[in-house]
């Protein structure tokens, strides 16, 4: 991605950075299989008409999303991002949240999440982070 933003696209086109950059992580199902990653960007609203193409790269337009989120701070390491989404699961348990994002999930051998970062890599304070679990709201939710 750090290359296509840099104009290695189609068009040469240098594209601003925008934040957050998420990271869609589909956690393994066993020791000898490893988790999936999905990094994204959001385009920025004047690339938005006719984002640049790039070999390998794909646009996705997102409906509306539901997500719990727990924010954090400091640069992400495996064991702090295992930490927040186990917390923010937690403080989601027993809640109508819960069930939505179970129902959501229903069928994942482990429930998929995401990883929201906000700062530059070469911002070393204040750091902002996310862990986002998406869901869907039935009518059974919003009644």
């Amino acid at each position: 991605m750090f290359n296509y933003i840099q104009g290695k696209n189609m068009y040469e086109e240098k594209i601003e950075m925008t934040a957050p950059v998420i990271s869609q992580v589909s956690p393994s199902d066993g020791p000898v299989c490893a988790s999936s990653f999905v990094v994204s960007f959001y385009v920025p609203k004047k690339n938005q008409a006719n984002p640049p193409p790039a070999e390998g790269l794909h646009v996705q337009k997102w409906g509306t999303t539901y997500t719990a989120v727990r924010q954090f701070s400091g640069f992400l390491m495996d064991s702090s991002v295992g930490e927040e989404t186990a917390a923010l699961y937690d403080s989601i348990s027993g809640t109508l949240w819960e069930t939505a994002v179970d129902k959501s999930h229903a069928g994942e051998t482990a429930t998929t999440y995401t990883v929201a970062q906000y700062n530059s890599p070469f911002e070393f304070e204040n750091r902002v982070n996310e862990i986002w679990l998406t869901f869907t709201m039935e009518d059974e939710f919003t009644s």
